[in-house]
């Protein structure tokens, strides 16, 4: 069967994007920086090394960067500029604000070395290209079947999340390709539980495009307020939400499969554990987050997400289907 000219040329769309993010992110290696990571909009996030540990820190996560040393912050570059001025052990004095307080945190320079970047880019940048590559490779074994596009899509929007995330803390070229893929993730999980296991019917269909069309204007509004941190978060936090209860509704429904007998019994066991194996350890993460002192680094949470595309490949084509109603065209 011939194989689709789509995949081909998404795959080496993503393939130059992630050469691009590689350099970027190993140029971070051997510079001064700030001892926490911001996005473009000046916002600190939870992400970082377990060796960054500071007191300090936690009380910076999620609130926006608005002076250097009594200097106005006007742009997350400029912020990068001062820092890169510095030499390692420097303190510098940055004003924060968060909703409606405002405070002051000192925090010594560090140098980004290169266990920062394995603990931190090199778990995004290898777990984002195995789900672009993995997922596009049972697609194309497999070009006919309906779960494993629908696999190719979660994969490959998760994978550019991950390929582009070093890029979110500088210098910041994909922002826009970065908020697009994150929000196609909810409407591509929401997909995976239209195509299997139960059989597909022409509304369901729409509704997936549907909710494809929306989540796309999602991420047009996360690209153009992102410098309106409450609007912004608020946009982020409906991401996140929509995302876990499209992946416990995936869940669902190959449980319910799984007792009603639909499908082969050993092949929903083993999609089922896919999805829960590679979600559970980033749930786990979440719950316990108000007790960590330290940032949270990267390779809890993707490391995991490798076992989507492993399990759910041999579910799909390894293992024998049971019975299955055909499926209905839109």
């Amino acid at each position: 069967m011939r194989r689709s000219w789509w995949l081909a040329a998404s795959v080496g769309v993503i393939l130059v994007v992630l050469v691009l993010c590689v350099r970027e992110a190993v140029l971070w290696v051997g510079r001064p920086f700030a001892g926490l990571l911001f996005a473009d909009n000046l916002i600190v996030v939870s992400i970082g090394s377990s060796s960054w540990r500071d007191p300090q820190l936690r009380r910076t996560e999620w609130s926006r960067i608005m002076a250097v040393d009594d200097v106005p912050a006007q742009s997350a570059s400029d912020v990068l500029r001062a820092i890169s001025s510095r030499r390692p052990g420097d303190l510098v004095t940055y004003a924060f604000r968060r909703d409606d307080e405002s405070f002051r945190v000192a925090i010594p320079v560090r140098t980004f070395t290169w266990q920062d970047f394995r603990e931190v880019f090199a778990p995004m940048l290898v777990v984002g290209a195995f789900l672009v590559l993995s997922a596009a490779v049972l697609v194309a074994i497999r070009p006919d079947r309906s779960e494993l596009r629908a696999l190719y899509a979660a994969c490959a929007s998760f994978g550019l999340v991950l390929i582009t995330g070093p890029d979110q803390y500088g210098p910041w070229r994909f922002t826009s390709l970065y908020l697009m893929s994150l929000a196609a993730v909810p409407p591509a999980m929401l997909h995976l539980a239209a195509a299997y296991p139960w059989q597909r019917r022409a509304w369901v269909t729409r509704a997936v495009r549907g909710a494809y069309v929306l989540f796309a204007v999602v991420g047009v509004l996360l690209i153009v307020l992102r410098e309106r941190p409450g609007v912004f978060l608020a946009l982020l936090y409906l991401v996140y939400l929509t995302l876990a209860n499209a992946t416990l509704l995936y869940a669902g429904s190959l449980i319910g499969a799984l007792v009603t007998g639909r499908r082969s019994r050993l092949q929903l066991a083993i999609a089922l554990a896919a999805v829960l194996g590679s979600c559970s350890v980033g749930a786990l993460v979440l719950v316990v987050y108000p007790l960590m002192t330290e940032p949270i680094a990267p390779a809890w949470i993707v490391l995991p997400v490798a076992l989507m595309p492993i399990l759910s490949g041999v579910a799909f084509l390894a293992v024998p289907d049971g019975p299955r109603v055909a499926e209905a065209t839109s």
